[in-house]
């Protein structure tokens, strides 16, 4: 990735040979492509990256010479009424790798609960360079 643009912010010194663009990429549409990616990944001896909406301002999300699994588009949702477990028991929700906070809150809005979630933000404007 050219210097300036690999979040020095965060620690990440200039110079780094790793680059920014994977090998392979897989668009997950289903758990058993994840499962087969991550075995072609060992198999394979490749570095692993799970990306979701897009990218990591710790640059966590590229990786040359990587394989790539895309969740986006696991957005299953599916809310359970009386869910049971050994140290719980009442509503539960359980949502898909893809789901992004604004959806977890519009499900839970239209079954009278609340979920929490995390979201990241950028709190000033980031310049790069020399200027």
């Amino acid at each position: 990735m050219p210097p300036d643009s690999t979040a020095e912010f965060f620690g990440n010194k200039p110079g780094c040979t790793l680059g920014g663009f994977p090998e392979y990429v897989v668009q997950a549409a289903t758990v058993a492509q994840i499962q087969l990616a991550i075995n072609f990944a060992r198999n394979a001896n490749l570095r692993l990256i799970i990306k979701n909406t897009g990218h990591d301002f710790g640059a966590k999300s590229v990786g040359m010479g990587s394989l790539s699994i895309w969740t986006h588009n696991l957005k299953e949702s599916k809310y359970y009424e009386n869910y049971k477990a050994k140290d719980y028991s009442g509503p539960a929700v359980k949502f898909g790798a893809g789901t992004q906070v604004y959806e977890a809150n519009e499900f839970a809005k239209a079954h009278g609960i609340t979920v929490v979630g995390g979201e990241g933000k950028v709190s000033k404007i980031l310049q790069f360079g020399n200027d």
